[in-house]
């Protein structure tokens, strides 16, 4: 017959959790610790009895004898942005579920003590957003040679050993945008950025000036407005809107960097008593939650952001646990929505009133 724990005041252990379940104090720990797969009855008699005694693992411990902390890190380098902190959510949430904890940092300020606090806390692994922009490669190296695994979202001109690389798909993406109003017609599309010499930015303009030539085959200019320093807003949005607009009438549809500067081109475009998508058509980027209720409805590039921040952390936790690192394309997919139509023709619309 299994022991019974009598007294509510003492601290339940492990031995304790095995004895009450009739199992070894081994078993306990692997299922306890999802280190081995056993028999579903097995399993859930261990977690049952757990739960029933109250059983909290001594985290400390378990730590210094496995060699892992279960915390990981994240920096990056503007948290207030709106697709970041749904990529952070979708992170915190996967890590929760399976036992880890995120510390969390804002670039501002001297990385490096963020850096040395990382290595004497000992977290596993650590994901580093948009790090050209604020971590040279020596200090990923410096992360990394203190057996942190080192995961980044910007690939550089040359890879880091060990150091795996995470990144949406943008050339597919802004292809997947450019083709698609390509077939609706429109041949002067816009470009809206916030030029702010970040790698973010740096790479999506890239991927528009690629799809352009790719789609139209170098017969179309690019048309780009962008904005000096750093800012990806909706005012930026409008007021780059109606900059472009005024040198260039005959734009019939935008694409923004993000999906904020996209709702602001959107209503500036209103505000200058052009219909969208009747006379001009608008694309944003991210696919934030506010995309989906503005009016119209705008279309844009998907980044699934808390999928996003769910696949970081299964990456990091591979690298953890088998000791790898890789490259990692996470596709794009383009939502149509409301905000996008066919091309404005002026004769058209002479011949139809």
């Amino acid at each position: 017959m299994p022991k019974r724990i009598s007294d509510p005041k003492k601290r339940v252990k492990r031995e304790d959790v095995a004895v009450e379940a009739g199992v070894s104090t081994a078993t306990v720990s692997y299922v306890l610790n999802r280190t081995k797969r056993l028999s579903p009855e097995v399993e859930q008699r261990v977690l049952e009895t757990a739960a029933r005694l109250n059983y909290i693992p001594n985290r400390i411990a378990q730590s210094l004898a496995r060699n892992k902390t279960n915390a990981l890190a994240l920096i990056t380098a503007d948290i207030t942005n709106v697709y970041q902190l749904d990529v952070i959510k979708g992170l915190q949430a996967e890590a929760l579920k399976n036992d880890y904890i995120v510390y969390i940092f804002d670039a501002f300020g001297d990385v490096s003590k963020y850096i040395k606090h990382l290595i004497s806390t000992r977290v596993d692994g650590i994901f580093v957003s948009a790090a050209p922009d604020f971590l040279s490669d020596e200090q990923l190296c410096e992360l990394r040679d203190a057996d942190i695994k080192v995961l980044t979202d910007f690939s550089r001109s040359t890879y880091l050993p060990d150091v795996s690389y995470i990144m949406s798909d943008m050339y597919d993406g802004f292809l997947q945008a450019v083709e698609y109003l390509k077939s609706l017609g429109h041949t002067r599309i816009g470009y809206l950025s916030a030029f702010d010499d970040s790698c973010y930015y740096d790479t999506r303009l890239s991927a528009f000036r690629t799809a352009m030539r790719r789609a139209f085959n170098n017969s179309v200019p690019c048309i780009e407005y962008g904005s000096w320093p750093y800012s990806s807003s909706e005012e930026l949005g409008g007021r780059l809107m109606e900059q472009m607009l005024e040198k260039h009438p005959d734009v019939t549809a935008v694409i923004a960097t993000n999906d904020l500067m996209a709702i602001g081109a959107m209503k500036a475009a209103q505000n200058m008593g052009l219909d969208v998508p009747g006379k001009i058509s608008v694309i944003g980027v991210d696919n934030i939650d506010k995309s989906s209720v503005c009016d119209p409805p705008l279309t844009t590039l998907d980044q699934c952001g808390k999928e996003y921040g769910k696949k970081i952390f299964h990456v990091l936790h591979e690298n953890i646990c088998e000791q790898t690192s890789g490259k990692y394309v996470i596709p794009m997919r383009l939502i149509r929505r409301g905000s996008t139509g066919p091309a404005f023709s002026e004769q058209l619309e002479k011949i139809m009133g």
